[in-house]
């Protein structure tokens, strides 16, 4: 056998394609990439054909250096275990995918993204998606890489990037069932924290929401627990609610993560929800349904806000905002159920 006979097949290339089809290579690369020039439809389904014939597979890379974006779109989320981020994960990706963009998935909190979208960038990925709080080396990182970073959670309306759930309306409609529907006169706020130590916690829209739906109902906002933000932190918290606040017959948690830990935790003190605790959350997360008390939830619409988010980092959509959360009314807060306290 001569060393030709074992050289590897030659790649296909647009000039191929090309010459098969009968046409110039700059038509090949109309076709592929969808512009910038339009093409005849004739002219496209030959070219196609040549493609689907040849087996040709344009060069993602060659073609990202051309165009400076590639088809990668970044996502940063805090944590995958959390049932919300990974419905939110999975939302986007879906939302990309529908805009021919595929989803590299990363895991950080606030304070470590900075060196997430410096690699990102590096890969020339279309942009970044944050589903937590960017700090400024990252938003820094963003800018002088001239690559979109939309942030996909707490913000403000003032962020031009940002698209985020109405933390503030959906704790307020989650307190207001309890206060109106069930009759609840003390309502705790479970809200979580990356330090519960912490005696100058900023206040976040959930527990404004809270406090002044309470407020205005003429209520208390002495029942505050800050733990983790995790199913451990709520089953904390449930140990703490039964110690420190024994009057109190029912709580606001501020994720359902935290809720279905506090749930549990109180079942196994001796405190079942919602027939001597109810309980109402935020996020309408997939595992919230199936929490040992069905939660009644502020659900997310994560499927829009998905899609909104992949828009802004394409460019097509021209400012921030906020989307409405929808009340889902289960089992935890004593709807459905008879007892005392339990409307």
């Amino acid at each position: 056998m001569s060393s030709s006979d074992a050289r590897p097949p030659r790649d296909v290339t647009r000039n191929d394609v090309a010459r098969l089809a009968g046409v110039s290579s700059a038509v090949v690369s109309y076709v592929v990439n969808n512009g910038p020039r339009p093409v005849a439809e004739a002219t496209r389904t030959k070219v196609l054909d040549a493609i689907e014939k040849l087996g040709y597979r344009p060069n993602a890379a060659a073609r990202s250096l051309i165009t400076g974006r590639s088809d990668l779109l970044g996502l940063i989320v805090p944590d995958v275990s959390n049932p919300y981020f990974a419905a939110l994960a999975q939302a986007v990706e879906v939302a990309a995918r529908a805009k021919s963009m595929n989803l590299v998935l990363a895991q950080s909190t606030t304070g470590g993204i900075a060196p997430l979208v410096e690699t990102l960038s590096g890969h020339l990925v279309a942009g970044v998606i944050t589903a937590t709080a960017p700090e400024p080396e990252a938003v820094a990182v963003a800018l002088r890489s001239r690559v979109p970073l939309v942030r996909m959670s707490l913000a403000t309306p003032t962020e031009r990037l940002a698209i985020w759930p109405d933390y503030y309306g959906g704790a307020r409609a989650a307190v207001r069932h309890l206060v109106e529907v069930h009759g609840h006169r003390e309502v705790a706020l479970v809200i979580g924290t990356d330090h519960p130590e912490a005696t100058d916690e900023p206040m976040d829209d959930r527990e404004r929401g809270w406090r002044d739906e309470l407020v205005e109902a003429g209520l208390g906002t002495g029942h505050r627990i800050r733990v983790h933000w995790s199913s451990a932190g709520g089953l904390a918290a449930a140990a703490l609610l039964v110690s420190a606040h024994p009057g109190v017959t029912a709580a606001f948690a501020a994720s359902d993560q935290i809720a279905i830990g506090l749930v549990a935790g109180l079942q196994r003190a001796g405190r079942p929800v919602p027939g001597a605790v109810a309980v109402t959350s935020f996020d309408g997360s997939p595992g919230a349904e199936f929490a040992v008390s069905p939660l009644t939830t502020a659900g997310v619409p994560l499927a829009r806000m998905a899609r909104a988010a992949v828009a802004e980092v394409l460019g097509t959509v021209p400012k921030s905002r906020s989307y409405p959360t929808t009340l889902v009314v289960r089992e935890s807060c004593g709807c459905g159920v008879t007892g005392p306290g339990n409307g």
